[in-house]
């Protein structure tokens, strides 16, 4: 943990007649000392943090009672997450986002009422517009949430905190997912390289590559070159920066690696962008991304896809699918899913039997033509 020391500018704010040792650093932004005498020991703790002035005295009081081996009472859902977040230590990205939202609208609820307010929840989740999208949430978002919900019980009744977990298929269900049916054929894929090509330049490496190689776009645009593997070809995902965690190596196309290779020195990104003449990450170039679709003239189109197209792609041409779902990072067989979004491309690698036919001809194989060749899979 990080600490910041006191300086003379800060003021501490003060409760009743003894003033807390809570530093105001900026706009919801505190340093936090905390101080006990127990038989004869002196025992003190620092740390910064972030929230409201009521969250702030609300954790001095909390670190106070860690200084005196004290544990603090479980009595609200917010109680169970705060131990779910010690035990988890970092929570990134989009289940930030579901976690800080589930702790502010179910974190009052009383443990031994959860049932029933899981499933009030749930009611009002299913029918509330996003606050990012202003859309009504759809099955996969619901399940995330419902996902955090499960992990945070699990864990509860694993420490013993909950004899049974509250949340179960009739307070919510689970609700039932259906992958996006999108695809790029060939001439689509052309038009938006060459759209990305004009519209939006600095995209086009990392859209090349993830056409040809399946990356979640968080992965693409954490790449560094203390990654990247010329020896082997190879681009290294560390643990920790996926979506389940685990690690992977990401193979390098043949028609990519001269583009790797001409990378400048200067930058420690593998994609990257010119900011006032030097390379500064791409971040969320969702304004970008809008502008090639436009020029492409593709509407539903969303850079994950690209994810599928990639996946279906390397099956086609030969890979092991156990091969892409390590490359991917599936730890269960998403293939499957993905592979019905581009049945068109299954057509021509369907394989019949011509049986003995009127004129007792000898029965023999046909191999359709029309699709993607170098794949021996077969569509029942």
């Amino acid at each position: 943990m990080s600490y910041l020391p006191a300086c003379r500018s800060e003021t501490p704010i003060a409760e009743g007649n003894f003033p807390m040792g809570i530093f105001k650093l900026a706009p919801n932004f505190w340093f936090i000392k905390a101080r006990v005498k127990l038989a004869g020991e002196d025992r003190r703790k620092q740390e910064r943090f972030t929230g409201s002035k009521a969250d702030a005295e609300s954790r001095y009081l909390e670190m106070k009672r860690e200084l005196r081996g004290e544990r603090k009472p479980v009595r609200a859902f917010a109680d169970l997450m705060d131990a779910y977040a010690a035990v988890r230590t970092e929570i990134k990205g989009s289940q930030a986002y579901i976690f800080r939202t589930l702790r502010t609208d179910l974190g009052s609820v009383d443990i031994l009422e959860l049932g029933a307010a899981l499933g009030r929840y749930y009611a009002i989740l299913k029918t509330s517009p996003s606050k990012v999208t202003g859309k009504r949430l759809g099955a996969a978002s619901l399940n995330r949430f419902r996902t955090m919900v499960a992990a945070v019980l699990n864990l509860a009744v694993q420490a013993g905190t909950l004899d049974k977990s509250p949340l179960n298929a009739a307070v919510w269900p689970k609700a039932k997912e259906i992958p996006r049916d999108r695809f790029l054929e060939p001439i689509e894929e052309a038009r938006l390289l060459a759209a990305v090509e004009k519209g939006a330049p600095h995209l086009y490496p990392i859209l090349r590559f993830a056409l040809l190689v399946p990356c979640r776009k968080s992965e693409l645009v954490r790449m560094t070159r203390d990654d990247l593997d010329l020896i082997n070809n190879a681009i290294r995902v560390h643990n920790g920066t996926t979506k389940n965690d685990e690690g992977s190596w990401k193979p390098i196309p043949p028609e990519m690696v001269p583009y790797f290779r001409s990378l400048s020195p200067e930058s420690p990104f593998l994609f990257f962008r010119l900011r006032k003449g030097r390379p500064a990450p791409l971040g969320d170039f969702k304004r970008a991304w809008a502008t090639a679709k436009r020029l492409a003239g593709i509407r539903d189109l969303h850079f994950h896809d690209s994810r599928h197209v990639s996946a279906t792609n390397m099956v086609a041409a030969g890979t092991p699918e156990r091969a892409v779902m390590d490359i991917a990072g599936w730890k269960t067989n998403m293939l499957d899913t993905y592979w019905k979004s581009s049945s068109r491309r299954a057509l021509g690698l369907a394989k019949f039997r011509i049986g003995r036919g009127n004129d007792g001809a000898t029965s023999a194989e046909s191999t359709g033509k029309s699709g993607v060749d170098g794949s021996e899979r077969a569509v029942s």
